[in-house]
C-alpha cells in the first residue's frame, strides 16, 4: 500500500470515529436543491464549453510556459537563437 493510501485511510477512520452514533431523523425535499442545480449545471456546461473551445490556446500557452521554465532552470535565459555548445 502506498503511503498516501494509508494517510487517507487513517483520515477516514478518524472522521468516522468522531461522528456521532445517533440516528438523524430528517427529511430533505427532493426539490429543495433545484435552484442550486439550475444555477450550477449551466455554469459547469459553460466552463466545459469554454475549455473545449480554447484547449489549443491553453495547450500552446502551457507549452510556452513550460519551455520558459525549463530554459530558466537550465540557465538558457538569454540564449534563444543560438544553441549551447557542449562544454566537454
Amino acid at each position: 500500500m502506498k503511503r498516501v493510501h494509508v494517510i487517507e485511510l487513517v483520515a477516514v477512520a478518524v472522521l468516522l470515529a468522531c461522528a456521532p452514533l445517533q440516528s438523524a431523523f430528517a427529511y430533505v425535499d427532493p426539490n429543495s436543491a433545484g435552484w442550486l442545480y439550475q444555477l450550477l449545471f449551466p455554469l459547469l456546461i459553460a466552463i466545459g464549453s469554454a475549455f473545449a473551445a480554447l484547449r489549443r490556446v491553453i495547450a500552446h500557452a502551457w507549452s510556452r510556459f513550460a519551455t520558459r521554465v525549463v530554459a530558466v532552470v537550465r540557465g538558457e535565459r538569454g540564449e534563444r537563437s543560438e544553441p549551447r555548445e557542449p562544454t566537454a
